[in-house]
């Protein structure tokens, strides 16, 4: 009957401290996007919680942690976006969309690039050479999107990913400004 409750208290024990480990993870996920929220007007507080959640290594990262997760979710975001435009190259579009597509492409191979020196600039803790690359992405996909609205009628096919890629860089760019300030 000892043994029996003496397993009990343990596992009790045990479950107590992986629910406050869980709890303190949650919390600096939390703190971390109240604080990118208040600061950046374009990163959504619940965007935010979701993009950072989704990654399984936020439950037990430190802020640090979180920036170099905020900044690999930005690389596989604009990554991802490259065979999508070359999957719509092969569509029928107008030359004018055709030509939209053609410079997303080359912003988003230059913008994947960047992010990849960004990446490596913040593991080597040089966390301003790291803001100051991937303050280039929100001009890269603003730009792409932007060049479609030049011609009337001309739709973006890219706008989602457009907007992904931006909130993903504003949301990068705020972790990294906590973790410099930290």
């Amino acid at each position: 009957m000892n043994s029996a409750l003496c397993i009990s208290s343990l596992f009790l024990a045990s479950s107590l401290i992986l629910f406050c480990a869980e709890s303190a993870a949650n919390d600096i996920v939390g703190d971390t996007c109240k604080k990118i929220a208040a600061s950046t007007p374009n990163v959504k507080y619940d965007y935010c919680m979701k993009s950072l959640g989704s990654d399984p290594n936020s439950r037990t990262a430190d802020i640090r942690g979180l920036g170099l997760i905020a900044l690999n979710l930005l690389e596989n975001s604009l990554t991802g976006t490259c065979p999508y435009i070359q999957h719509l190259l092969k569509q029928k579009w107008d030359r004018y969309v055709k030509n939209c597509l053609l410079d997303c492409s080359d912003l988003y191979s230059d913008s994947v690039e960047t992010m990849k020196d960004a990446v490596g600039s913040y593991r080597a803790k040089r966390y301003s050479d790291a803001q100051f690359l991937i303050g280039t992405v929100p001009t890269n996909v603003d730009t792409c999107e932007s060049q479609f609205k030049e011609k009337k009628g001309a739709v973006s096919p890219l706008t989602k990913q457009n907007k992904d890629a931006a909130q993903l860089s504003f949301m990068a760019f705020a972790t990294v400004a906590i973790v410099r300030g930290s």
